[in-house]
């Protein structure tokens, strides 16, 4: 499931951040790449950018499978949270 929104806390202060438009955004730019990649791939083409760009999908599911990941930072002077919803 991917996720939605991110909830960012910092001392009492909610703020929600749109997470979607950070993956929803470059979706296109990386899909192209991914094409890209492999179709250099198939034509003979086995160099390290060439590899990257045809796995450059996974960097997109990284980003959109945070869903359900809540990190907390507690010290004497700040309390900061981010969840993804």
């Amino acid at each position: 499931m991917p996720a939605w929104i991110l909830l960012l806390r910092i001392r009492n202060f909610m703020i929600p951040i749109p997470w979607f438009i950070i993956w929803i955004l470059p979706l296109p730019l990386i899909l192209i790449t991914s094409i890209v990649g492999y179709l250099a791939r198939l034509s003979g083409l086995n160099n390290y950018i060439f590899s990257l760009l045809s796995e450059s999908w996974r960097i997109l599911m990284l980003i959109m499978c945070l869903h359900g990941i809540e990190v907390r930072v507690d010290t004497d002077e700040e309390n900061i949270l981010l969840k993804f919803i």
